[in-house]
């Protein structure tokens, strides 16, 4: 099949399933779509969701795997303390359910965590004076230490990672991703009890949620039939 010939059918194919399509709209889905094709090594998924959620899930798999290496000479501190640590320190004195809700852990791993850094002696605790039933904590001296000595070494596979990305396109994806950050930063502090399906309903509405997954039945069925 000719470039050319494989262009017209792609238009042809696009405007079935578009009305009222332009060619800028048409050049814009080609392009991207043939750029997507390239990615992950030819195992890209058939809708653009998904697409976009394994690269950023990629991403952070590679930048967790970076960060380990970067903790070599640390043995036996994990990554997520850091990130416990870190947001304590930002938070300055906190409640221990906060703590965890905002690093999106489960309970108990998140108070297994806590008592790990507190056994280390990097944070303590109290009880908080407007109720007996919470605990506060806060970082200890030999807490801000540490993590000022993990900003040093965790910068190094951020800056392997992005430091080529050209900053005005660094601001651009922090834009357009800051609000979903804090959408779902909201969601899951509020909704722990719910389950996934519970909480599309609730975000979609059931009607669209149906038309979307009848869309993603019959994407997954094409995407079958071109890989076999």
């Amino acid at each position: 099949m000719s470039e050319l010939v494989k262009l017209i059918s792609a238009w042809e194919e696009y405007a079935q399933k578009n009305t009222d399509v332009s060619a800028t709209e048409f050049c814009m889905y080609y392009l991207a779509t043939e750029s997507n094709n390239q990615l992950f090594d030819g195992l890209t998924p058939p809708d653009l969701d998904t697409t976009f959620a394994k690269l950023i899930g990629r991403l952070a798999g590679m930048q967790a795997a970076y960060s380990k290496m970067a903790l070599h000479d640390m043995p036996g501190f994990e990554l997520e303390w850091f990130y416990f640590l870190s947001s304590i320190y930002h938070l300055k004195e906190v409640k221990k359910t906060q703590i965890i809700q905002y690093n999106f852990a489960e309970q108990t791993t998140g108070i297994d965590t806590l008592n790990k850094l507190k056994k280390h002696g990097y944070i303590a605790e109290r009880t908080a004076p407007d109720d007996k039933r919470a605990k506060l904590v806060k970082l200890t001296p030999e807490g801000e230490k540490i993590l000022f000595h993990l900003y040093q070494l965790l910068y190094k596979p951020t800056l392997l990672m992005y430091n080529d990305i050209d900053s005005k396109d660094k601001q651009v994806v922090i834009n357009i991703l800051k609000d979903t950050e804090q959408k779902h930063q909201d969601i899951l502090s509020r909704s722990k009890s719910k389950s996934i399906d519970e909480l599309l309903v609730e975000l979609l509405g059931e009607e669209q949620l149906k038309s979307v997954h009848e869309g993603l039945v019959k994407q997954i069925a094409q995407f079958g039939k071109e890989k076999s």
